[in-house]
């Protein structure tokens, strides 16, 4: 009896020692690196060759390893079932009482033995944990291989038959949005990268009237233009591509790039025959509800860089350039021709400086608030205050929406500059 006992306990203990060696196996050959690996085989090339053949068919090393670990666990508890029967009778304990000391003794150990110990010793040391377990897992799984190649083939078999719900299963965009906020709240990304995630996830939403240039700001270039006008033009916009039009901007004929400009500037000769809109390269027209996204693949297939906005009607509503789009996921970029104010200035603590032309998105960001559009036909901080007004303001109109005072302060040629922001105390509040 007691020779039978110690035989148990000792075949017990072998086979917790199996279930770490799968267990940490499992851990550590799937967390290699291959390149790692490769320059391990020089200093180690008989254990480091067993390693490369396991992780070369990752799927069947998968069940080999589980196969393995089931068999183990599935024995352990036999073994121990058997040692608390025997355990009851030796000591007169009822057969439930044993069984149930027995299932959580078991459980404790193979967590604590089987599981836990060996993966987190396999994580922090994956390399010298794999070369341990190559030699003997490899002859493992070349026995094994009848038994984990037809569960490795039904297993594919199965799976190709199944048809899964992509929409369901995809991870969504607020997903995203919401593992970023969650991870920039406890500082595992900083504010840029936070920014830069909310941007590409937010990409394929925006739509090319939310970003283009609108008509008023578009500077271009009439086909009657003198050339030295011209250069002018060029110099003080910074542009290198500029619209060419005939009668006015819905007449757009073409695109005036600079370095085509170059052979004229010392050939007086050629500028007298010179024809901008022979020299004009061919312009590229979208619609208004065009995709940014879109619109980037189609610049990179037709090698562009600017389009023009066209509305309903057909007439010009406004332009689009790369820079835009690119600005859309990364942030503003100025070049040295950039004189631009910044959109959104913050005055004090309260109170704030923004551009009629800064974008509703990028104004409820700065704010941390939810203002909303709705169906009405405006994206900026001038189109909203256009929109509650009816009209066209005056210097001084006020306007009071989610916390904050909105107080028009610059008005040039019917359009709203600038608008000073105050954030609205308890106390007047609840005036």
């Amino acid at each position: 009896m007691d020779t039978d006992w110690q035989t148990k306990i000792f075949i017990l203990g072998l086979l917790f020692v199996l279930s770490a060696f799968f267990s940490g196996s499992e851990v550590a050959l799937f967390s290699l690196n291959r390149n790692k690996i490769k320059n391990d085989i020089a200093s180690h090339p008989f254990t480091g060759d067993y390693v490369l053949r396991l992780i070369q068919f990752p799927r069947r090393l998968l069940v080999t390893i589980l196969i393995g670990n089931t068999l183990v666990n599935v024995a352990a508890s036999i073994i121990a079932v058997s040692l608390a029967l025997q355990y009851a009778v030796k000591f007169q304990v009822s057969e439930d009482t044993a069984l149930t000391i027995q299932i959580v003794a078991l459980t404790i150990l193979i967590i604590i033995i089987g599981e836990l110990t060996p993966k987190i010793w396999a994580l922090k040391n994956p390399i010298s944990f794999s070369r341990i377990v190559a030699f003997p897992l490899y002859y493992i799984s070349v026995v094994l291989y009848p038994i984990a190649e037809t569960l490795t083939e039904l297993i594919i078999l199965s799976s190709s038959k199944m048809k899964f719900d992509r929409l369901k299963n995809a991870i969504s965009s607020e997903d995203i949005n919401e593992l970023a906020e969650l991870s920039h709240e406890k500082g595992t990304i900083v504010e840029e990268e936070h920014g830069l995630i909310k941007s590409i996830v937010e990409f394929q939403t925006v739509s090319v009237r939310e970003v283009m240039t609108p008509r008023v700001d578009i500077i271009a270039i009439s086909i009657d233009t003198d050339f030295d006008q011209v250069l002018r033009t060029i110099t003080s916009s910074g542009h290198s591509r500029i619209p060419l039009y005939k009668d006015n901007l819905d007449d757009i004929v073409g695109i005036l790039y600079a370095k085509d400009l170059l052979p004229y500037l010392k050939d007086q000769e050629k500028r007298k025959s010179l024809s901008f809109s022979k020299i004009a390269r061919k312009a590229m027209f979208i619609p208004e509800s065009k995709m940014i996204s879109d619109l980037m693949l189609e610049f990179q297939e037709k090698k562009m860089h600017i389009a023009i906005v066209v509305d309903e009607y057909g007439g010009t509503s406004g332009l689009i350039a790369l820079e835009d789009i690119i600005e859309e996921i990364i942030g503003e970029i100025r070049d040295e021709y950039d004189q631009e104010e910044n959109s959104f200035v913050k005055l004090t603590d309260n109170s704030f400086m923004a551009l009629g032309k800064i974008s509703m998105d990028e104004l409820n960001e700065h704010l941390q608030t939810n203002i909303e559009t709705g169906n009405n036909d405006f994206d900026t901080l001038g189109g909203l205050i256009l929109n509650y007004a009816g009209n066209i303001p005056k210097e001084g109109y006020t306007l009071d929406i989610e916390n904050h005072r909105f107080v028009l302060k610059e008005i040039v040629n019917k359009r709203i500059n600038k608008v000073l922001i105050e954030k609205l105390s308890e106390q007047e509040l609840s005036k």
